[in-house]
């Protein structure tokens, strides 16, 4: 599991090289390697890689007061919101889409999901039982420092997450976000967990770039 996907969001980021190396809080981990048609790496922050900018920025909400437009011409731009709104498809709660991922009844072109998967929704995503009895930090088979094992059969790295205030990468071998497709209020029920606890459906602001561990349809 190496990419990230800002909640309702077609495209998907890398995410971190190595979740099982523990990084600090918010210390900008190293991001896995991305390369151009040509083999050119696309270093993040550079023209070709990815861009962090901010939803308030000049050009990101057009005219239909989203970054619907923004984000298909931009695919390599992390947009960030340091509002308490959090959301990086719109800068207002009123034009906020609550469709985008569909909310598991059928996919949409939004889903980051490869073609016969999709995002989960929160009841498939924690099979009903996503406890610490079944989603466990070791196993006889695989002893794992950096992420949980679900009834020893799949492996959730602690991936961390990317900022939604400043896109940077924090946490990464130490907590686990996973989105689901299912909507919260003005945010989305996800999987979180550590090395301690589980918390099957907690909730959150969609800017942040979480990981997604997809579903066939």
């Amino acid at each position: 599991m190496g990419l990230c996907c800002s909640g309702g969001r077609k495209d998907a980021f890398p995410g971190a090289d190595g979740s099982t190396i523990t990084q600090e809080a918010d210390n900008n981990a190293q991001t896995i390697p991305m390369y151009g048609a040509i083999g050119n790496e696309l270093t993040e922050g550079s023209k070709e890689g990815i861009q962090l900018i901010d939803v308030a920025a000049s050009g990101v909400i057009g005219n239909d007061n989203t970054s619907f437009i923004y984000v298909i011409k931009n695919p390599l731009s992390y947009i960030c919101n340091a509002t308490i709104f959090g959301d990086w498809y719109a800068s207002s709660e009123s034009y906020q889409n609550h469709t985008l991922w569909e909310d598991g009844k059928k996919k949409s072109e939004f889903d980051p999901c490869p073609k016969g998967w999709r995002v989960p929704t929160d009841s498939e995503k924690t099979f009903g039982d996503f406890l610490t009895t079944v989603f466990s930090v070791s196993s006889p088979e695989c002893n794992v420092a950096n992420g949980r094992i679900y009834r020893n059969m799949a492996w959730f790295p602690m991936t961390g997450y990317r900022n939604y205030v400043s896109g940077v990468l924090g946490y990464v071998g130490s907590r686990g976000h996973y989105w689901s497709a299912s909507v919260s209020s003005t945010g989305a029920k996800l999987l979180y967990f550590h090395i301690s606890n589980v918390r099957p459906s907690s909730y959150n602001v969609r800017a942040w770039g979480l990981s997604v561990r997809c579903v066939q349809e």
